[in-house]
């Protein structure tokens, strides 16, 4: 029994060996041989691509060393001339509603041309128009005394106007002295002296 355990063990060991003697050597125990660390790199990249089925990526050219060249900066455009517009000088203008309410209040005078102020008055209100609103007080000093008449004198005043009585009477205003010229019914005006006397004038200037 101890003799055919003794040959079992040996035949089973000289069968390893044979197998072991038979069998090729292994490619990353080739490529883990090599000296060259390059040549070693490049054996285990191509045995793994060989065992992956596909062919090795090709290795990536080295960066280039050359000089870069600066560039120089591109020279600014010219401006642009800027062209100036005239401006228009503005024109006033007037409304539609202004110069339709001008139309009628020139007209009108126009009509009252020549007529006194009691026919005047008569035609406006034919027209249906409203009569002109009177005009304010004028007060002013005199300058001066202009006799003209008996019992009729002309006052120049320092506005620049001079005014003339209307009718034959005793007046009192004198140089210096302050007068009130109203307006009256039917277009008539009424000088007033300081003391309070009136007579009706009308104005040459």
């Amino acid at each position: 029994m101890l003799t055919r355990t003794i040959s079992a063990a040996l035949m089973i060991a000289s069968l390893s060996s044979i197998g072991a003697a038979a069998a090729p050597p292994d490619a990353f125990d080739t490529c883990a041989q090599e000296k060259d660390a390059a040549a070693r790199l490049a054996c285990f990249d191509r045995e793994i691509a060989t065992r992956r089925g596909s062919a090795p990526a090709p290795a990536a050219p080295p960066p280039s060393t050359a000089a870069t060249v600066p560039t120089a900066p591109a020279a600014p455009a010219p401006p642009r001339p800027t062209t100036v517009t005239p401006v228009a000088a503005a024109t006033p203008t007037v409304s539609p509603a202004a110069q339709g309410a001008a139309a009628p209040a020139a007209a009108a005078a126009n009509t009252d041309i020549g007529l006194d102020a009691r026919q005047a008055r008569k035609e406006r209100r034919e027209r249906g128009e409203p009569d002109p609103s009177r005009p304010a007080p004028i007060v002013a000093r005199v300058v001066r005394v202009i006799p003209r008449q008996p019992l009729i004198s002309a006052f120049e005043l320092d506005n620049g106007q001079i005014w003339e009585q209307s009718e034959a009477m005793s007046f009192s205003a004198k140089a210096d002295e302050q007068v009130t010229i109203r307006h009256g019914v039917l277009g008539a005006f009424f000088l007033k002296a300081a003391d309070g006397s009136v007579v009706r004038a009308h104005r040459v200037k």
